[in-house]
């Protein structure tokens, strides 16, 4: 089984949840409120009344951009812009939005002669969402897309400290194989240290409660066995749950090994027959991998490959689920000198049978040497690109 793809594959499997802010001392923290990315300051701390977070008016009001005016009489709170205006009494749990009235689940109160308001119900009545971290006890108030880059950079953040309830936390909690997740994140945080970037995120669709987003990750190694460095596009799919967005399953649109720089194209001067006969091992293996014939993929690799035995075991339990089409294109020697040769060449690997797969096309080099008995074999294998067909 060619290696270039096989371990493509498993690090879809691994990493088709990306990664995410290093967090303070959560114990320690109080109650933080952030509108439209900028912590707001209040003079008396939010507070929490039946589950639901009231905090100091005249700041929340301001940052959503509402002009402020209060009503000793009454003691009425009144926030107006262009297109709303909110009215809010103390002791009631009567609220009057646009010349309607709501109720809210806790009425406005004072403490400390500050007036306290329920924080969730203004954020939504301005046009705004509202999410909660009770790990890092964080009120978010933005935007759909500035609360969708929020869920995405929070979750990269947790996995960047290998906090593996904060990880889940940011997932759908309906979604398919939960379990098998969380296990297979928590073999990555026990076996690995890595390092993770957000390149970039573009939201391609939100409707309703579904979203669709773009994003550019990069990992990279700090410490563990062996790993390759990549940075993956991804369609991550989120869906409302309790009025928060939370991520659900992604699918990895192409990985790019950043191993472009290591195979420019240099002076080959191997013979024709050489070529010929390397080519030979190349079609060779390509041949015995869609046939399974591990037999046949094995006499075509160097007895130092690393990892061979591991490779073909794990070779013959992902075709004892999958059949495989594979096809070699745009054949062409990057290297080839004193026994030693670098073939690059475009894979595609398209699924018969099975279950659900993605059909990949993969751009790799495969180093071969010539042993002491005149035959070539392959030593090395590496990925540039991997990308699912759409």
């Amino acid at each position: 089984m060619k290696k270039k793809w096989f371990v493509g594959l498993m690090l879809i499997f691994m990493l088709s949840f990306s990664a995410t802010q290093v967090f303070a001392d959560e114990q320690a923290q109080k109650e933080q409120v952030y509108v439209d990315g900028d912590q707001i300051a209040f003079s008396v701390d939010p507070t929490i009344d039946n589950g639901t977070t009231l905090v100091q008016f005249k700041p929340v009001f301001e940052k959503l951009g509402l002009t402020v005016t209060w009503n000793g009489d009454t003691q009425t709170v009144t926030g107006t812009t262009y297109n709303l205006n909110i009215q809010l009494t103390i002791g009631s749990k009567t609220v009057v939005v646009n010349g309607k009235e709501e109720q809210l689940t806790v009425a406005p109160k004072i403490i400390n002669d500050v007036t306290m308001i329920p924080l969730r119900f203004v954020g939504e009545a301005s046009g705004r969402e509202v999410s909660w971290d009770g790990r890092t006890k964080t009120v978010f108030i933005a935007k759909t897309e500035e609360q969708i880059y929020h869920l995405i950079k929070k979750n990269i953040d947790y996995t960047q400290v290998e906090d593996l309830d904060g990880f889940i936390s940011t997932i759908d909690p309906n979604t398919a194989q939960l379990a098998q997740i969380k296990l297979g994140v928590q073999q990555t945080f026990a076996a690995f240290d890595l390092n993770y970037t957000l390149d970039k995120m573009e939201i391609i669709g939100v409707k309703d409660n579904q979203a669709a987003v773009k994003a550019t990750i990069t990992t990279k190694k700090v410490k563990g066995p062996e790993f390759k460095d990549n940075k993956m596009d991804e369609i991550i799919n989120l869906s409302k749950v309790n009025g928060e967005w939370k991520l659900g399953l992604s699918q990895v649109i192409k990985t790019d090994y950043m191993n472009e720089d290591l195979f420019k194209d240099q002076k080959v001067t191997l013979s024709d027959e050489d070529q010929k006969q390397v080519l030979a091992v190349i079609e060779k293996n390509r041949d015995a991998s869609e046939k399974e014939d591990f037999d046949g993929v094995l006499s075509t690799y160097d007895k130092d490959y690393a990892n061979l035995d591991q490779l073909i075991r794990a070779g013959k339990q992902l075709t004892a689920a999958f059949d495989f089409k594979i096809t070699n294109d745009q054949i062409q020697f990057v290297m080839g000198a004193d026994g030693t040769a670098e073939v690059r060449y475009f894979q595609t690997v398209r699924k018969v049978k099975g279950p659900q797969f993605p059909n990949l096309k993969i751009d790799g080099v495969d180093t071969l040497k010539k042993n002491k008995d005149g035959e070539w074999k392959i030593t090395k294998s590496d990925v540039l690109t991997q990308e699912v067909i759409q």
